[in-house]
């Protein structure tokens, strides 16, 4: 592990969070169940940055086999956090009393251009050198999965580990069961600069700040900004019950909205929305669904994702003692949570990291460089 670490009492630590999405939450919810004693920062209110603006797509095999240049180890890790969702879902559930729309899938992958099916075959076979199961359907039999796919669909993947949850719920409900704890203290509206600082009350610092982690370790200061625009419409008779997805956009139905997505903005750090960029993602959604036509928008929002050269998160301690980063999750922020936690708690209360969670250490980039 990097950097030298502090003897822990094993009867109750202390440790700092900063940073309340979905991750910090998570994790603050996680070591607390192991004993610890935790206070979670958040310079807003908590759980209102990138896990509030996300779909809750629980997409393991097309993220990591459609972004080009991810870690070689992001697929394997995504799958084994799709692996623990079925149970953090029944046990936060049983927990609080509180559905959070958990849905393991399946979802479908199309293709409506020929540049799009190409792509789509070069998933299916870096899918095809694993064990993962999914299907290659004609449009045919798409529609007969999903009669709501338009005419223009020329290629599909059904992906039967790729599901999606309520992301929004999620965090409400993870606020609550940490609201709930003896054990967790949450201070929201405080910006917190110097993390160091706070090992004067803490035997350790947690930096889950999403994109903006980069401000408070070095290590960090290789997450970019990556913005996002997205809406939501009324669900209607002729909404999908599956998340579709086609190239970056997406259609990921809840409840009571369906939700499309999203622009990629490198380097952007956006709040608002602008009218182009939601009229092309309707365009293309409505496109790969035409009953979405005509629906009534809902709500149009904009995030920040906080991206990698690698597209993969960093996760573990860095070189500054007893200061640990889990951020940098991208596109998988929602998927990863629970196993997240579980490396960061296994890694903070034991010093214990697996060979997989080494893979993601916060200093490979400057390792790489040297």
């Amino acid at each position: 592990m990097s950097g030298s670490q502090k003897t822990i009492p094993t009867d109750e630590p202390s440790i700092a969070i900063v940073g309340a999405g979905i991750i910090g939450l998570a994790c603050a919810r996680e070591l607390a169940r192991r004993g610890a004693r935790v206070c979670l920062f958040d310079r807003n209110q908590p759980g209102r940055g990138a896990s509030w603006a996300a779909a809750g797509m629980l997409a393991p095999a097309f993220e990591a086999a459609h972004e080009p240049g991810s870690h070689a180890d992001l697929f394997e890790f995504c799958m084994q956090g799709a692996e623990v969702w079925a149970a953090f879902s029944a046990d936060l559930e049983y927990e609080t009393g509180q559905g959070i729309g958990y849905v393991p899938g399946p979802s479908l992958a199309i293709a409506t251009t020929d540049e799009e099916a190409s792509r789509l075959s070069a998933i299916a076979e870096q899918l095809a050198r694993t064990n993962l199961v999914f299907s290659v359907l004609s449009p045919a039999e798409a529609q007969a999965v999903a009669p709501e796919i338009g005419p223009s669909v020329i290629s599909v993947l059904q992906l039967s580990s790729d599901g999606h949850v309520d992301n929004r719920r999620v965090v409400e409900v993870l606020l609550q069961s940490c609201k709930a704890s003896s054990r967790v203290e949450i201070m929201p509206d405080k910006l917190i600069n110097a993390p160091a600082e706070l090992l004067d009350q803490y035997d350790n610092v947690v930096l889950t700040a999403g994109w903006q982690t980069a401000e408070l370790v070095p290590e960090a200061a290789h997450i970019q900004p990556v913005a996002g625009q997205m809406l939501s419409l009324e669900r209607t008779r002729s909404s999908p019950n599956f998340t579709i997805r086609c190239g970056s956009v997406y259609i990921a139905p809840k409840q009571d909205r369906v939700i499309i997505g999203a622009t990629m903005e490198p380097g952007v750090v956006r709040t608002q929305t602008d009218a182009d960029s939601i009229a092309r993602l309707r365009i293309k959604a409505e496109t790969m669904c035409p009953g979405l036509a005509g629906a009534r928008i809902l709500e149009t929002w904009a995030g920040v994702r906080p991206g990698t050269p690698d597209n993969a998160p960093m996760i573990g301690p860095t070189s500054m003692p007893n200061i640990h980063v889990a951020a940098g999750h991208y596109r998988n922020g929602i998927l990863l949570a629970p196993i997240t936690a579980k490396i960061v708690a296994d890694g903070v209360l034991e010093g214990k990291q697996s060979r997989l969670a080494r893979a993601f250490a916060p200093d490979r980039f400057r390792c790489a460089t040297v």
